[in-house]
């Protein structure tokens, strides 16, 4: 005979299913009534008004703009809300002023507006680009005198005589100096600068940069007196300013008259004994 095996055996009462009584849930106690916090994504309804004794309502977190809850009377604290929308009552940012800020350079043409530098017109001012790309070029040179921002003052003659002391760059190159008979600046370092001096020979000085820009100043003027080209930066420009000196004045008595002390380097200190 086959039994049924998924059939349940009365005969075996420790086989049996036991169906557990049906468990009733606790009674809600004041303190569990209490609010929970919520989330909600949506617009809320206006609180109504609670009386005197009545619970707190539930923190919220909204994330729209929420209706204004009714005043509240008495022992009622309104709900914490979080909104990421603008407020309209926010006051807005205060207004940056436009006025642009004073430029302490006077007004001066820009370097190729001016084909010459003389005595009627003796100066001329790079753009920022032309003060900053590639190399500036000055022939016709008879020497060269230069300023470092840290007034560290050197000069180079074409003859390969040299005083002072020289500026060096972060690529280890001398930022003024005399190569292949041109006097050169190298403007990618020009923040380095204070102020050069370029001292004209036999022959006008010839200025030029990048973008094919260039000025000329005569070798000598009206007057028979010897040209200079002073260059000055302001900022992040350099000016151009052609300057005349006796004929016969020297390099160093050329040095004194713009104020050129030139640095003495350490390897040519005299210690006292």
């Amino acid at each position: 005979m086959v039994r049924d095996r998924t059939a349940i055996r009365a005969d075996l009462d420790y086989l049996r299913r036991r169906r557990k009584p049906a468990e009733t849930p606790p009674p809600v106690t004041p303190a569990a009534a209490a609010a929970g916090a919520t989330l909600s994504l949506g617009n809320r309804a206006p609180a109504a008004a609670s009386s005197a004794g009545t619970r707190a309502p539930a923190a919220s977190l909204n994330l729209v703009s929420r209706a204004p809850a009714a005043a509240s009377s008495a022992g009622s604290q309104p709900g914490a809300g979080l909104n990421l929308q603008p407020a309209s009552s926010r006051p807005a940012p205060a207004a940056r002023s436009s006025v642009a800020a004073p430029n302490r350079a006077f007004p001066a043409p820009g370097f190729g507006d001016l084909r010459q530098l003389d005595g009627a017109h003796p100066v001329a001012r790079l753009n920022a680009r032309q003060s900053a790309i590639g190399s500036l070029l000055v022939t016709g040179v008879r020497a060269v005198a230069w300023e470092g921002e840290d007034f560290t003052t050197g000069a180079h003659h074409s003859h390969g005589h040299t005083a002072g002391a020289a500026v060096r760059t972060p690529g280890n190159r001398p930022l003024v100096g005399i190569q292949d008979s041109a006097g050169v600046v190298s403007l990618r370092h020009v923040q380095l600068l204070r102020r050069a001096l370029f001292i004209a020979g036999e022959t006008p000085l010839t200025i030029g940069v990048f973008d094919g820009a260039a000025a000329a100043v005569p070798a000598v003027d009206d007057d028979g007196q010897r040209s200079v080209l002073y260059i000055s930066r302001i900022g992040a420009v350099l000016e151009l300013r052609a300057e005349f000196v006796p004929a016969e004045a020297s390099d160093a008595a050329i040095w004194e008259i713009f104020g050129f002390t030139m640095t003495i380097p350490l390897d040519q200190h005299v210690l006292p004994r």
